[in-house]
């Protein structure tokens, strides 16, 4: 891919990525100038639904958006990333589906790697928690709880079905809130279809090492949330964390031990491991140290937005790994690019925070928008109305209104689509392969 024009490179298609290379295409339009992609997948998540494309509220593919067709135009590359020499300017990959190793030469480089879920070292965690992350991961949440409702319906012994049926979520922020809330519903109301099941054998656990859930929305929302919560039956444990998953039972740091067959845990991110690769300044954590206008330290040719960088504001504080931020900054990230490549003086990457929200389940919500506190089903409602207009493209629009509206008069299919079985029988066929006969 050699070329004499030059050349942008962004690594990561989530929400930084995608938006930074929009911008840059639109932005760099009637020059002479390449903007290249590179993702693992030709979609990027839209992570604010990834829990009702879990629980059913949602069509799962309704919940990503095409890369190619986000863009427009430039060019994309599914391909892995695997390493960049920022002295050479080469980035390494491999393209998927390929063994082969290729290298891209960039002017620019634009570090958009995302996040993983943190993954402590908890014993049993690792081998037998579940995550959040991906549209895989919501369906194989959604799988799990199918298979746990046939389980416990196939059995008489109480303790059985309650253990089976008893789920522990652990973090109290956005994701963990929401996970439990909506998929305590969703167990709550398939249970109607198992005759041998007792429906007060359900139980969801939320799990919270602070004092608070929902901490950025303040204590007024945070306190609706914890009594709507615990209203719902769901039991909130505050200042408590987990120190053991076991295959049927988890240890809280109290001592107590919970029976359960299902722990998720939403405690947390990471940095993509790609970063540990790279040869660019990391703070303690891991995450990329960037100045004010979005470069890397000590670069001018390389750049760093999302989950793995840390943008500070004009106080010094880290902008929060959200969604919103992620947009803004890779569209501010993008102006400076095109600066950089002017000879231009960049800008500080400036954000504005819009507020907050959260679905917590029965057509509940909490909200802080522009100063203003909503809670209850007009704070459900305006969740719903901002990421439905936040949705890129009218026909995806479109295909989630028509979701949602198709959810309010029938009951969703409580069936599984075999994310978990697919799983195991790669990771099987993968041990036999290396190993077995």
């Amino acid at each position: 891919m050699a070329t004499t024009r030059p050349r942008i490179v962004i690594v990561g298609g989530g929400f930084a990525g995608a938006y930074c290379a929009q911008r840059l295409n639109r932005i760099l339009r009637r020059r002479d100038v390449e903007v290249v992609l590179i993702d693992r997948h030709n979609y990027f998540v839209f992570y604010p639904l990834l829990v009702e494309a879990g629980t059913g509220s949602l069509e799962p593919r309704h919940a990503v958006v095409p890369i190619r067709e986000f863009l427009d135009r430039g060019e994309f590359v599914m391909s892995e990333v695997t390493d960049v020499d920022v002295r050479r300017r080469r980035v390494i990959h491999t393209l998927k589906g390929s063994d082969r190793r290729e290298e891209m030469s960039y002017d620019h480089l634009v570090l958009a790697c995302g996040s993983v879920t943190r993954m402590p070292d908890i014993p049993g965690l690792r081998e037998r928690g579940f995550q959040l992350k991906s549209l895989a991961d919501a369906v194989a949440l959604r799988d799990r709880a199918i298979l746990m409702l046939e389980m416990a319906n196939a059995t008489k012994d109480r303790t059985m079905q309650e253990a089976l049926l008893r789920c522990v979520v652990v973090g109290g922020s956005f994701t963990g809130v929401e996970v439990a809330g909506e998929f305590d519903e969703l167990i709550r109301r398939a249970v109607r279809r198992y005759p041998h099941v007792a429906p007060d054998a359900c139980g969801m656990t939320l799990v919270e090492m602070g004092d608070r859930v929902l901490p950025p929305l303040g204590a007024d929302l945070s306190d609706f949330a914890l009594r709507h919560l615990r209203r719902r039956g769901i039991d909130v444990r505050l200042k408590t964390t987990v120190r053991e998953v076991g295959e049927d039972f988890v240890t809280l740091d109290t001592g107590t031990r919970l029976p359960t067959r299902t722990v998720i845990w939403c405690a947390g991110i990471e940095p993509d491991p790609l970063v540990r690769r790279l040869d660019v300044p990391t703070d303690e954590r891991g995450y990329i140290r960037c100045a004010r206008d979005g470069r890397v330290e000590g670069f001018d040719d390389l750049w760093a937005i999302g989950d793995a960088a840390v943008n500070r504001d004009a106080g010094g504080h880290a902008y929060p790994a959200t969604a919103q931020h992620a947009v803004q900054l890779g569209t501010a990230v993008a102006d400076n690019v095109d600066r950089a490549l002017r000879g231009a003086a960049t800008r500080p990457c400036d954000l504005k925070t819009r507020g907050s929200l959260a679905a917590i389940g029965c057509r509940t919500g909490v909200a802080r928008i522009f100063g203003f506190k909503l809670a209850g089903f007009p704070a459900w409602f305006l969740w719903r109305t901002v990421y439905l207009l936040k949705m890129p493209r009218l026909s995806r629009r479109v295909r989630v209104a028509l979701d949602w509206t198709i959810n309010l008069f029938f009951s969703p299919d409580y069936v599984q689509l075999g994310m978990a079985e697919a799983r195991k029988r790669r990771s099987d066929g993968g041990a036999r392969a290396s190993g077995g006969p």
